[in-house]
């Protein structure tokens, strides 16, 4: 009895069976009582064939070819068997004058090996979509696309107690061409009494691609402007008068990933490598340069990592005057069980040649600004990068060259160094019907920080006499639905945190924490409900003021005034807000 052989066991693809079923079927002898049933075969493979171009699983221009393919196969065997002039006789079991014969295929095997046929065609049709009108080539289906949008109602409520910016005494006189002082705290900063109230909107779009041997590449385009924390624009903003918005480069990143050992590298601009809460670094904050992260898991439920990074700053013509930040952080993942989780990670980053320089030679006007030196062009604290709470020195000269009775407007550096040390820490739990929590901290403190070196950098003989103000605290609780995407999903969370003014480049922080900056305690209270698929209702309230430490300036008329350090400033953000992802 002939041995049932399935395309299973031969382990071949639908078209190559088929094929090969053509194959022998036009090349099969014509033996009479067997050519009857090998007809029946090859019309049952042909109306299959024809099946699969009727119902768009198979291109015709395929099934050409695949019939054409069978026929060119079973040429060669066809003119072999016409050219033999006698077959040598046959032994037992061997074929005759080196043809194949196809031995007696039952009812029951060609059924069989019909289905399995028919049903491995239409798997493989479906993973190579045959047939489907504007089906994308394979390279296209590896890209994902994501993207949200996001509007808000934002009230920023001053409180009417807070010392008016239009006093003008310690604060908005810092940039007055009359300030002769060699620090400030704010120098930028004008309202602190009237209430605001705006719309923004916020709308990013990204796509990745996973690519061959490891690779990953991906971009993402953001409202907003130039601005490292801005991805909002405010509704009525910019010309007004419904003009359009900005739409900027937010990322562009290639990523890889080698299989052993269990290291990533990412260049060129992208999210935040670092583990830790927004404290440190801002949600909507991206890195430009190179990082890489290493891994190794002692098993599936615990390992530990190490994250560094180098990232310029600002870049000059002169790489000694070139400022970068590198930053390194280890940490560790330990689970204790399905429903539990611990993350903590320990960083050290370094805000490499961003402190200011008293320059001598910087000139008295404004003409001669290419004249001044490459210190000077590297040391500005820039008024289109900073926020405010960060200890400032001056600069430049506070008076016109000798013998000039006209003053010079002040220009601004930063104070400190910045080489904080940080420490992360977050728990996760997933509680029962689809909750879960999560507790985490921050902490950061500037090591870079000396009274004697700021002395030393700031203008020959100022009085600076400055407290250490030189660390941050975070404590934060969330409590909400898991996935956070569903009709019904919600979420609820309570922070408290502590910024003194020199723990942190105030250019890096949260804008909504009192509307940016340093210097500053308060909380937030905040939640969100899903009331669609990714589409949710937020709600937010901010509250935060002013730390002081009751140091005062003595004007030119000998008043005391407080500095910006020691003024009161209170404020209260409320956000309401639409988000929509995809």
């Amino acid at each position: 009895m002939p041995e049932v052989i399935s395309t299973r066991r031969l382990g071949m693809r639908p078209i190559t069976v088929a094929a090969a079923l053509l194959c022998g079927l036009l090349s099969a002898p014509a033996v009479a009582n067997e050519r009857a049933e090998l007809e029946r075969l090859r019309g049952t493979t042909l109306n299959l064939i024809k099946l699969l171009v009727d119902g768009g699983l198979l291109s015709q221009d395929k099934a050409e070819q695949l019939l054409k393919q069978a026929q060119q196969d079973a040429a060669p065997a066809d003119a072999a068997s016409a050219q033999q002039a006698a077959p040598a006789p046959a032994t037992a079991g061997a074929p005759r004058g080196g043809v194949i014969r196809v031995p007696y295929v039952p009812e029951s095997l060609r059924n069989q090996m019909r289905d399995e046929i028919k049903q491995e065609v239409l798997n493989q049709a479906r993973s190579e979509r045959w047939g489907e009108p504007g089906a994308l080539p394979a390279w296209a289906r590896r890209i994902n696309f994501e993207g949200d949008v996001r509007f808000r109602l934002q009230s920023e409520d001053w409180d009417r107690r807070n010392v008016s910016a239009a006093e003008g005494e310690g604060l908005a006189f810092q940039n007055d061409a009359a300030y002769e002082g060699p620090i400030a705290w704010s120098p930028d900063l004008t309202n602190t009494q009237d209430r605001r109230d705006r719309m923004t909107l916020r709308a990013r779009f990204g796509l990745t691609s996973d690519l061959a041997f490891g690779f990953k590449t991906g971009l993402r385009l953001s409202t907003g402007n130039a601005q490292a924390l801005s991805t909002s624009q405010t509704l009525g903003g910019s010309n007004g008068n419904f003009s359009k918005y900005s739409v900027l480069l937010d990322r562009a990143w290639i990523q890889w990933t080698p299989h052993q050992p269990d290291v990533t590298a990412t260049v060129g601009r992208f999210s935040s490598p670092y583990f830790g809460g927004d404290l440190i670094w801002p949600d909507d904050m991206n890195f430009d340069g190179v990082a890489v992260k290493a891994t190794h898991a002692f098993n599936d439920a615990n390992k530990v990592f190490v994250n560094a990074g180098a990232f310029p700053l600002s870049e000059f013509q002169s790489d000694a005057a070139d400022a970068w930040l590198y930053g390194a952080q280890v940490g560790a993942i330990f689970k204790p069980d399905a429903s539990s989780q611990f993350d903590i990670g320990l960083g050290y980053y370094d805000f490499n040649n961003i402190e200011g320089n008293f320059d001598p030679m910087y000139r008295d006007t404004a003409n001669t600004f290419s004249a001044a030196d490459k210190s000077y062009l590297s040391s500005e604290y820039k008024k289109a990068v900073r926020q405010r709470g960060n200890t400032l020195i001056r600069i430049n000269q506070p008076v016109a060259a000798a013998g000039s009775a006209t003053a010079v407007a002040p220009v601004w550096g930063l104070a400190s160094k910045f080489r904080p040390l940080t420490l992360s820490a977050a728990y996760n739990h997933q509680g029962f019907e689809g909750l879960s929590m999560r507790i985490s901290a921050d902490f950061i403190h500037n090591t870079g920080f000396s009274q004697a070196d700021i002395r030393r950098r700031a203008q020959p003989g100022a009085n600076i006499d400055l407290a250490k103000k030189t660390n941050a605290w975070q404590a934060r609780a969330q409590i909400g639905s898991t996935k956070q995407e569903l009709l019904g999903d919600w979420s609820a969370y309570l922070g408290w945190r502590r910024f003194e003014r020199d723990a942190w480049v105030d250019a890096f922080t949260d804008t909504t924490w009192h509307l940016g900056g340093t210097n500053y305690v308060g909380w937030t209270l905040g939640g969100a409900y899903y009331v669609g698929p990714r589409t949710s209702l937020g709600l937010r309230l901010t509250s935060t003021r002013n730390l002081t430490d009751g140091r005062t300036e003595t004007l030119s008329d000998g008043a005391e005034v407080p500095n910006l350090s020691s003024i009161r400033q209170r404020v209260d953000v409320l956000q309401v807000e639409l988000n929509s992802r995809f």
